[in-house]
């Protein structure tokens, strides 16, 4: 689900276009949402299944070296998409929802307006923590240098 290989330029103004159904045979039209970056084009006018229908929008790029081999590489990490499904199962995703890339295909899916603020309030939680440690940090090291020249 990498948003970054995804569609074009996002749309500044939602795109309306239709689509054949597979099931019913009928057409089907559907408007992206404002800021959709998948290129449609082999859908419109095409037979597809409506499920198979879906908008996001692009996720800004972050990378952190990760470690997971015994030699650090680049992953992205706290990536955020919004993406809607209009025919989707699942009635939730009908709406616009968010989806956060933590590391490397690690997902936290579906969020609704509340559930990505519990994501920011516990990424945010989770910042002070290293703040404190890394305060922490710097006055280990100076105390642990200190004692290594008067040693």
């Amino acid at each position: 689900m990498d948003a970054r290989n995804q569609g074009t330029v996002p749309q500044a103004t939602p795109t309306t276009w239709s689509f054949i159904s597979r099931r019913t045979g009928e057409p089907m039209s559907v408007t992206c949402m404002i800021g959709c970056v998948n290129d449609h084009t082999r859908e419109v006018g095409a037979v597809i299944f409506p499920e198979d229908v879906w908008c996001w929008t692009f996720a800004e790029n972050m990378t952190l070296p990760v470690n997971t081999n015994g030699t650090p590489e680049e992953f992205p990490v706290l990536s955020t998409v919004l993406k809607v499904e209009p025919w989707s199962p699942k009635v939730a995703e009908r709406l616009p929802f968010a989806v956060v890339e933590l590391v490397d295909d690690r997902y936290i899916d579906g969020l609704d307006p509340d559930g990505l603020a519990t994501v920011i309030s516990t990424l945010t939680a989770r910042l002070d923590q290293m703040r404190e440690t890394h305060a922490r940090l710097v006055r280990v090291r100076e105390d642990y240098r200190q004692r290594a020249i008067a040693g």
